[in-house]
């Protein structure tokens, strides 16, 4: 999981089914976050040596609204990253880990950069209607 690269704590990490499992629950738990990993269909409740997986399933059946609440925000992300992707590729050109967190901190203010710009001549238009 990516998370092993993050250096610090963490706070509420989503995953879909792919990342659901017991391991990387416990990796979050470890980090200082809280997991919200969707379960597969066919997924057990029981511990199997990984509180934090139990713990999890619980919140899941005793709050099942709020489970959906905070697990779908990930499909905000999903759709910011797809945008992202589109507008400046997938790909780092660097090579090294450095430059590549460089370039990669870069292509991302140079997107907030883009959103800003374009939200406030929404504002303005808005406002001239």
């Amino acid at each position: 999981m990516l998370l092993k690269r993050v250096h610090g704590s963490i706070g509420i990490v989503c995953g879909d089914k792919a990342n659901s499992c017991r391991e990387n629950a416990k990796l979050v738990v470890s980090r200082g976050g809280k997991p919200f990993l969707m379960p597969r269909k066919n997924a057990s409740s029981k511990a199997k040596s990984s509180w934090a997986w139990k713990e999890m399933m619980q919140y899941r059946q005793e709050h099942p609204r709020a489970f959906e609440n905070r697990y779908h925000k990930r499909s905000n992300v999903e759709s910011t990253n797809s945008s992202f992707k589109g507008k400046y590729s997938e790909f780092l050109y660097s090579r090294r880990w450095h430059t590549q967190k460089r370039e990669a901190g870069l292509k991302v203010l140079v997107y907030n950069i883009r959103q800003l710009i374009r939200s406030r001549i929404r504002a303005q238009l808005e406002i001239w209607d």
